[in-house]
């Protein structure tokens, strides 16, 4: 009887055991485990929490994924899972939004997710400077979805400006260490042209634009040598002067926004020198010997 008493309480205890741990909610072990600093654990826990009936579509299951993700995102040591583990936590910050009808968490959730979105152009900057444009490209390409994501009336005109004449600037140092690959230089004409037509009066793509194009007929010259023949000599001649009257007015458009920018007078001696007029060429080289007495006074 002992016996049969002892084995009926450690079958209920297993029972017991088993029914409460059926009972365990992941969403709270998850909480928990993140509170702990087990991220790893967590991440663990909150997607099996948001993939049940009971949290499916519970906002605050889907703030805590994305502070889930975001902390491990910040925490991650190789870009490609961090790359991964961001793109989930604004996924999960973004369903929060759409499911908190009472907006309990959306003060909490719309800063993290504006500081994920920023993340992306912090990266598409830093990958500029690393001089690596296609990260640069698919990271501001990120940033773009994620703030038109939020906010489909979001004003980036300024950001793509911004982004436009840096990814120009990239494409230009890597065509004058190689000006046999035009592909850089086509490149880099466009970036700039694109920044010109969301805004004419920018100073820097029209000055950018303007020596990208007095560079590459200067270039040409150069590599004229004795044993070129007449007709490939005049037709050299021709093509650079081309790029010289392309490069005239985007100069002179940058020097009326500002005349008193000695790179742009000097610029505009040197165009108009290679284009042989010696008289314009002249009068922009006196407009630049001129600059320093204007500025004592």
């Amino acid at each position: 009887m002992n016996m049969m008493r002892r084995l009926l309480i450690a079958v209920l205890a297993l029972l017991s055991a088993s029914w409460l741990a059926a009972q365990v909610d992941p969403l709270v072990e998850a909480l928990r485990k993140y509170q702990a600093g087990d991220l790893s654990g967590a991440r663990s826990l909150v997607d099996e929490a948001v993939r049940t009936p009971e949290h499916m579509e519970n906002a605050e299951a889907w703030l805590l994924r994305g502070f889930v993700y975001k902390d491990s995102y910040k925490s991650a040591k190789e870009t490609t899972q961090a790359d991964v583990l961001r793109d989930e936590a604004l996924a999960s910050l973004y369903t929060c939004l759409g499911l908190d009808e009472a907006g309990t968490y959306r003060d909490n959730a719309t800063q993290a997710y504006e500081f994920l979105t920023r993340s992306y152009f912090n990266d598409a900057a830093k990958a500029l400077n690393e001089m690596d444009e296609v990260r640069a490209i698919a990271m501001f390409q990120k940033y773009k979805e994620a703030s038109l994501r939020s906010d489909p009336k979001a004003d980036l005109r300024l950001r793509e400006i911004e982004f436009g004449n840096a990814l120009g600037t990239v494409y230009t140092k890597r065509f004058n260490k190689d000006r046999t690959d035009t592909t850089w230089f086509q490149l880099a004409v466009e970036a700039y042209r694109s920044v010109i037509d969301q805004d004419p009066e920018n100073y820097g793509a029209n000055y950018n634009l303007a020596t990208l194009f007095y560079n590459r007929g200067v270039y040409n010259i150069q590599r004229i040598n004795a044993d070129d023949e007449i007709p490939s000599i005049l037709q050299i001649q021709e093509a650079s002067r081309e790029y010289f009257q392309e490069a005239l007015p985007f100069m002179l458009k940058a020097h009326d926004m500002n005349p008193d920018r000695r790179e742009t007078l000097l610029g505009l001696e040197g165009i108009y020198y290679s284009l042989q007029d010696q008289e314009n060429s002249d009068r922009f080289r006196q407009l630049f010997e001129e600059i320093p007495m204007q500025e004592d006074r």
